[in-house]
């Protein structure tokens, strides 16, 4: 009796274990995974183009007062005035170098916000759990890159 006892006990605790196991593996959500090849979304982004060419622009102005010291500086005899020019186009420079890259890291960051968020926004709109970069994933995934690019035109 005593044996029937502790193997009826036996037989209730596997059962409660193999019940309880099988709630914990219902309850693990499944994600959907989507991958972004984000190079090519930077490419085919107009605001990034756009800020490729100003930035253009503004190192070729730099360049251009750059050569306007060396030719400035070449051509000063006294040697004072040649160290006060110096000095002068240098923080000229170093001032307009700071400016140029303020406005460009700003600009690149409010970018990077917006193309974050159309990649949100096309996850949620696909119900996609995660979204990583197509670099980082071997295998796997659903690329959403051409969604994307899509919706940002």
């Amino acid at each position: 009796m005593k044996n029937n006892f502790w193997f009826i006990v036996a037989c209730v605790l596997v059962f409660l274990v193999g019940y309880n196991m099988n709630n914990v593996a219902i309850s693990f959500p499944k994600y959907k995974v989507a991958v972004v090849d984000i190079p090519t979304v930077l490419s085919n982004s107009d605001e990034i183009q756009s800020l490729k060419k100003e930035q253009d622009k503004e190192n070729k102005e730099l360049d251009l007062l750059i050569s306007k010291a060396q030719n400035d500086i070449l051509n000063e005899p006294d040697r004072n005035k040649l160290i006060q020019k110096e000095a002068d186009y240098r923080q000229k420079i170093e001032t307009k170098k700071k400016s140029i890259d303020k406005k460009y890291n700003a600009k690149l960051a409010k970018i990077n916000q917006d193309i974050q968020a159309l990649i949100s926004k096309e996850a949620q709109k696909s119900n996609y759990n995660l979204v990583l970069p197509a670099g980082m994933v071997i295998s796997g995934g659903d690329d959403i890159t051409n969604n994307v690019v899509k919706s940002m035109k």
